[in-house]
């Protein structure tokens, strides 16, 4: 692959974000210019990344007359690239090399192409938002930024979890704002990674009652250390 195709791919997935996922991972770095994210330090660089980009994205449209589809492309894009970075940086922090097994891709695929529609979805809210003409613009950028940035640790999360197969974890934490029947019910259990993923008890969850977004629990390993984010 030249430098001379680099243009090619980049005006591919800033037109039609929804390719991301389907680049080989040779392509997805090339284009990125950087090799798979190795620790969760890197993690802490993409989600900041991300975050910043939902903010000024939702935050310009709001502040602008622009059609959605100019944004929602742009955020669209960024989510993208983070969600890639994510999955390959979690699945070598669960334990695993890469690339990415055809089951753990295809969740991570999943999970991004609801992103797509969560985002189209959203863009619509906030041009109804502006057309009104009472909003906050850096409180909705924001609030919409923090709310992404969840949805990226929980896709890290799980794939780090996926990667992690043997590894032994327990649920631990506090409970937090809320506490709901699933985190009671799971709290001081022990299994192995693949157990928590199949019975989809990674917290904090969506399908937990409590939705997880108040939710302080996590898992640890036997030393102690927080597995989850």
């Amino acid at each position: 692959m030249t430098i001379q195709i680099r243009p090619i791919i980049l005006n591919t997935v800033k037109q039609v974000p929804e390719v991301l996922p389907y680049l080989s991972g040779e392509a997805r770095q090339f284009l990125a210019g950087t090799s798979a994210r190795k620790d969760a330090g890197d993690y802490a660089t993409i989600r900041t990344q991300m975050y910043e980009a939902v903010y000024g994205a939702v935050s310009d449209f709001l502040n602008s007359n622009a059609q959605t589809g100019t944004y929602s492309r742009l955020m669209s894009a960024a989510v993208s690239q983070a969600y890639i970075n994510a999955a390959d940086t979690a699945y070598v922090d669960g334990g695993a090399e890469l690339p990415l097994d055809m089951d753990t891709a295809s969740w991570a695929r999943a999970e991004l192409n609801a992103q797509f529609g969560f985002i189209d979805s959203l863009f619509q809210t906030l041009k109804a938002l502006r057309k009104e003409g009472d909003f906050d613009a850096d409180a909705e950028g924001t609030a919409r930024a923090e709310g992404y940035a969840q949805s990226l640790d929980m896709l890290y999360s799980g794939v780090k979890m996926r990667a992690a197969g043997n590894v032994m974890l327990t649920f631990a934490g506090e409970d937090g704002a809320e506490s709901c029947k699933d985190c009671q019910r799971y709290k001081g259990q022990r299994h192995r990674a693949s157990w928590w993923v199949a019975h989809g008890a990674i917290p904090p969850s969506r399908d937990f009652e409590c939705k997880g977004y108040n939710c302080f629990h996590r898992l640890v390993d036997d030393d102690g250390n927080e597995f989850t984010i």
